[in-house]
């Protein structure tokens, strides 16, 4: 009687214990609006890459069929210039230390590429779900030059 008082205490210490998620994020869902430098407009269509993610890969070699799947696709402005990057997790059964930088690029043609860096800095929130989400707020594309 006395060892199976003993488990069950035990079963409630370790369920009332809060446990790591296995599964920790390494990207967080990233939301802002592309405007043109020189006139303010939306500029839709704009391609919006998260290059830690997508590009990580050594460069004097292919990318791997596994590198190619894993990889974040690109997402695009919409009319208003807005754009939304999912988030990204992984599992892994040791925990992972999650995200701490990453780098955004923004390509249009007729635009100059704009490569720009934000850290776990800048995160602003985090939704209901403890997703983490950081708003890039407005960013200015120059057009190019002639």
């Amino acid at each position: 009687m006395k060892r199976l008082l003993a488990l069950g205490l035990a079963a409630l210490a370790l369920g009332g214990c809060k446990s790591r998620s296995l599964s920790p994020w390494v990207a967080p869902r990233v939301t802002g609006r592309v405007l043109a430098a020189d006139t303010g407009q939306p500029l839709a269509d704009v391609k919006v890459i998260n290059r830690g993610q997508t590009e990580n890969f050594n460069r004097t070699t292919p990318p791997k069929g596994g590198q190619l799947l894993t990889a974040t696709p690109a997402a695009r402005t919409d009319r208003e210039g807005r754009f939304v990057l999912a988030s990204e997790r992984v599992l892994t059964p040791f925990g992972g230390s999650g995200w701490f930088s990453l780098q955004l690029l923004f390509e249009r043609s007729g635009y100059e590429r704009l490569l720009t860096n934000y850290s776990r800095l800048n995160l602003r929130t985090n939704s209901w779900k403890n997703e983490p989400v950081l708003n890039a707020g407005d960013i200015l594309l120059r057009p190019a030059a002639k």
